[in-house]
């Protein structure tokens, strides 16, 4: 079958499928409705502008009366930054202050429930030290403080977690245990192989910012590096645990001490009237696009407009799938993209119009208006994707949140323009109506 045959049922699969993503199912009381699809919960995730969150302020203090440098705080700033994003949580906006002698890092989150906020504290609060213990004959329990025994030496710290390799670290299982898996770089490795083999069957104590996380009985020899941690059997708890644990070996220790001096909602700056009056803004501008639209290019001008409204399904579809975050800028880029899907099929049209007025019939004019137009829909695109694609990788997280929502209104744009309004046109032109050259206002 080629694509000509299977292109309508894949744009009508496409359209059930976003309109059943789209559905608000709390609104219209549809809550038999699965609210999970392909793994994904299904919800509008909105930012702190428009949605609110929480707050959490941390004090920066030195470590051992080292003098905190701007580096260590700009480094302790981007790595709590990816431990948050890490978590699943979308467009935190973490920044520092400073007030007097005081600096402080600010950690804003939209809207989370109690539960992830209890994780967001401890997971930003947490420096990260991770420490591999020889007990020396001491019996350590799971959370007990061990940093009094390290102090007067009776347990001892074989080596720390800089000596992970950090793009070995990985979730994994043991023995029907969840835990963290990685890689010890060399000497850590030998001194570990060391340990284990001279101590099978004796625990092989592991702390978290001097506290125990784990003591797992040594079964045999540890030696070539490769190692697991483990936080228990499975269990949403330990899922948690496993996360966190995660996430601070993945992105490394905190250069800097913190401590946490309060977590506080805040409220959304534009809020949900805001929100409203955009999208009624965004409707009424939309609509007078397609009424411009029909007007001016008559029946190429009203297939345009369905295009267009499956444009706009799609890809509020995808945001709800993927959990985008929609923002002030991310709306922004939303209806920007529209102007592109827009400005593709103008310059379609006119292309498809040159041609008639060459004497060419209805069906070849729209093959070949799309063929000419197709250069330049392809150039205009391509360029706003490498801008797009370089502010996600260079940009801050509200940055980011805007390049997303443009990176994936153009990619859907396209499809829009190029398949959906080509598909439906050539079913058209196939109707006795639908080649009637009025319907295409072709000026002679």
């Amino acid at each position: 079958m080629t694509w000509r045959r299977t292109a309508p049922w894949v744009i009508l699969v496409t359209l059930l499928l976003a309109i059943f993503i789209d559905l608000p199912r709390q609104t219209l009381g549809l809550t038999w409705l699965p609210s999970n699809i392909f793994g994904h919960e299904l919800k509008t995730v909105l930012g702190l502008d428009l949605q609110g969150g929480i707050r959490v302020t941390l004090a920066v203090t030195p470590q051992s009366g080292q003098a905190v440098t701007d580096e260590q705080i700009e480094t302790a700033r981007n790595i709590i930054e990816r431990r948050v994003g890490g978590l699943g949580v979308s467009e935190p906006q973490v920044r520092t202050e400073v007030s007097g002698n005081q600096r402080r890092i600010v950690v804003e989150i939209p809207g989370l429930s109690s539960g992830d906020e209890d994780q967001v504290r401890s997971l930003v609060g947490s420096t990260g030290q991770l420490q591999f213990i020889d007990p020396k004959g001491q019996a350590l329990t799971v959370d007990q403080d061990i940093r009094p025994l390290i102090a007067d030496g009776s347990v001892a710290v074989l080596f720390d977690g800089s000596r992970i390799d950090p793009g070995s670290v990985n979730p994994g299982t043991n023995s029907g245990q969840i835990g963290v898996g990685f890689t010890l770089a060399s000497p850590a490795s030998e001194a570990w192989c060391q340990f284990t083999t001279a101590n099978v069957n004796n625990p092989g104590p592991i702390a978290l910012d001097g506290r125990v996380i784990t003591t797992p009985t040594i079964n045999g020899a540890i030696c070539g590096g490769q190692t697991i941690i483990t936080v228990g059997p499975p269990g949403q708890a330990n899922e948690i645990e496993r996360t966190n644990l995660y996430n601070t070996l993945r992105f490394g220790a905190l250069p800097v001490s913190l401590s946490e001096q309060g977590v506080e909602t805040v409220a959304p700056t534009l809020g949900a009237d805001f929100l409203a009056q955009a999208l009624v803004a965004g409707a009424i501008g939309l609509t007078l696009v397609l009424l411009f639209m029909i007007a001016h290019y008559r029946l190429p001008g009203v297939l345009a407009a369905g295009a267009l409204i499956f444009y706009s399904l799609v890809t509020y579809a995808v945001f709800r799938l993927i959990g985008v975050t929609l923002t002030l800028a991310g709306v922004a880029a939303f209806i920007l993209s529209i102007g592109m899907a827009v400005d593709a099929n103008i310059l379609i049209f006119e292309r498809m119009k040159e041609e008639i007025r060459l004497g060419k019939t209805l069906g070849p004019a729209i093959e070949a208006g799309f063929n000419r137009a197709w250069s330049s829909i392809l150039d205009s695109n391509v360029s706003s994707l490498l801008v797009a694609s370089w502010l996600y990788w260079q940009g801050t997280t509200v940055v980011r949140g805007f390049a997303l929502v443009l990176i994936v209104g153009v990619l859907i744009s396209m499809f829009s323009a190029v398949t959906v309004t080509r598909t439906i046109l050539r079913m058209v032109v196939r109707t006795d109506w639908g080649r009637r050259i009025e319907l295409y206002h072709v000026e002679r």
